[in-house]
């Protein structure tokens, strides 16, 4: 994958640490953090997430992580997994998506 992965989510690769990408979302934008979430995901997964089911309530509630994240003034951040991604995610609007099976990082 590219340095520059996608327009919708903003996901970029690590130029330095392969399989680790950042995307960023924005808490006042019409999009929710969860939707970020998911277009980052199937952009590293390389899959269509309109013909793709990305099992992300499978792992996290979907709308307690928009909730979580509506105010921007706290300094929430969560990590889970899901498809074998390491997803983190922070109330500063950074996401941070870490394949582990490319990745050597903690």
């Amino acid at each position: 994958m590219g340095n520059d992965t996608g327009d919708e989510s903003g996901l970029t690769e690590s130029p330095d640490r392969p399989g680790v990408y950042r995307a960023k979302y924005d808490p006042d934008g019409p999009g929710t953090v969860s939707d970020t979430v998911i277009r980052a995901i199937a952009e590293v997964a390389d899959v269509d997430p309109t013909n793709t089911v990305i099992p992300l309530a499978d792992r996290i509630d979907p709308d307690a992580l928009n909730a979580l994240f509506a105010d921007r003034e706290g300094k929430a951040q969560t990590t889970f997994r899901v498809c074998g991604l390491e997803v983190l995610v922070r109330s500063d609007g950074r996401v941070r998506i870490v394949d582990e099976s490319v990745s050597d990082t903690d």
